[in-house]
């Protein structure tokens, strides 16, 4: 795959709240895009906020309305937060124990990053990068992808891999197009911007408590126009949306 020619020198940075900059001016990150989509994530966001209320019931009664309004407003932020960290430990828990290192886990870590390990032995997984940054210049999107790796188990296939430590739904196809289709990628958060390797396979994994469930995902050009398609629906609802700057439905007139 070869990169974007652009007019100046691509540089990626982003910072902790999972925003991209192309050198030096915001772009969009992938998973933001995919907020567009009308999904079952947007019941599961209302869960999160009605769950944290109950949880924290007298908590929020003690606090400002206002922080406890967005306390409760961005609980799935925090959520989500809580799944990526889960899910990177358990990568990396489960990596050592691998390498036969010895591993301290917290009891929540410990049978899902054996899991894992169990996982990687028994595909023949070899990895070749971890959580690495994608670029696409001319679309202006990045993210970060969780695992690129050979697979001894599919005839030392290349593969991308999404990790994930909770539900899989329909959009991680649309994901991990974005991801494969992006031009340019950063091995390490420091190195700089090269070609991105091509991949034969596409899989999600799907880390339980005890097993881990390896799903082939459909992730071709045919996906990646579609996740064009939502990157520009994304942009119209930024634009237009109830909050938007320009909106379309105006004030009620009266005759």
């Amino acid at each position: 795959m070869s990169a974007t020619t652009t007019t100046a020198r691509p540089d990626l940075t982003w910072n902790g709240r999972h925003e991209y900059f192309l050198n030096g001016v915001k772009i969009d990150g992938v998973t933001s895009v995919l907020n567009a989509l009308p999904k079952e994530l947007k019941q599961w966001a209302a869960n999160c906020a009605a769950d944290y209320a109950v949880e924290h019931w007298d908590e929020l009664a003690e606090t400002p309305i206002s922080r406890r309004l967005d306390a409760i407003r961005y609980a799935h932020r925090d959520a989500v937060k809580r799944a990526q960290i889960r899910g990177t430990t358990v990568h990396r828990y489960g990596e050592a124990l691998v390498a036969g290192k010895p591993v301290d886990a917290d009891p929540e870590y410990l049978g899902p990053a054996q899991a894992y390990a169990r996982f990687l032995d028994r595909w023949k997984i070899e990895p070749v990068a971890v959580e690495t940054a994608v670029l696409h210049p001319q679309h202006k999107y990045a993210g970060r992808a969780d695992l690129w790796a050979t697979v001894g188990a599919r005839d030392n296939a290349r593969a991308l891999i999404d990790l994930k430590t909770g539900n899989v739904y329909e959009s991680v196809v649309l994901q991990l197009a974005a991801y494969r289709h992006a031009p340019l990628w950063k091995r390490t958060a420091d190195g700089p911007l090269s070609a991105t390797p091509d991949v034969d396979l596409v899989f999600v994994a799907k880390i339980g408590a005890d097993d881990v469930e390896m799903m082939p995902v459909s992730a071709g050009p045919a996906e990646f126009r579609a996740f064009l398609y939502v990157q520009q629906t994304a942009h119209w609802l930024n634009a237009h949306g109830y909050k938007g700057p320009e909106p379309l439905i105006g004030e009620v007139e009266r005759p």
